[in-house]
């Protein structure tokens, strides 16, 4: 998990055990804080020993085993409420590294390449799913900060910087090409997106 932060996969929320074979779950912890100190961090474990250092690393839980399933599906619940009223709505993929959480938010723009979506994060980070345009269309449809330019692309409005008549230039710098056919619906959307704001 270190490593693939270190690579950059980013994550919202990690479950973890005290007692680990390599590494113990604290040691783990204060490692993931030297990445991101947004991210939830769950003690699921049998020591109560480490209860009052885990807080130290900024934990959001610290639960003692066993814990029941019913129990473990509340504060998860609770956990992904709290983020979506503090980063918004989300919605699941499933991607090549299994199931992901995107929040609207962060999704700077999508694109679709046969039945390959790359959902291009804020954060500079890409999601690789299966699927098609239609069913990227059917998930963002009920956000209206959602547009497509081009056959291949959906963006998201709050991230533009720079809109011309044959490309959208995203906050990131990222160049997403806009159909001769769809410029004039992109900047009358993006004109009152703007003004909605």
């Amino acid at each position: 998990m270190i490593a693939a932060m270190e690579s950059g996969q980013r994550y919202e929320l990690i479950l973890l055990d005290i007692l680990m074979p390599l590494i113990t779950g604290m040691d783990a912890a204060k490692e993931i804080r030297q990445f991101n100190q947004d991210i939830k961090i769950i003690f699921l474990t049998s020591s109560t020993e480490f209860a009052v250092e885990a807080y130290s690393v900024g934990a959001y839980y610290y639960a003692i085993k066993p814990i029941w399933k019913e129990k473990l599906f509340i504060l998860l619940d609770k956990v992904i409420s709290e983020m979506e009223t503090t980063l918004g709505k989300s919605f699941l993929i499933k991607s090549n590294t299994g199931l992901t959480r995107v929040f609207i938010n962060r999704l700077e723009f999508a694109e679709v390449n046969g039945r390959t979506i790359l959902y291009h994060l804020t954060n500079g980070s890409v999601i690789e799913a299966t699927g098609s345009m239609t069913e990227l269309e059917k998930l963002l449809s009920d956000n209206v900060c959602f547009i497509k330019p081009h056959r291949s692309y959906i963006i998201n409005m709050e991230h533009i910087d720079t809109l011309s008549q044959r490309e959208v230039k995203m906050q990131s710098l990222a160049l997403v090409p806009i159909s001769k056919a769809n410029y004039p619906t992109v900047k009358s959307a993006y004109i009152n997106f703007s003004f909605m704001e």
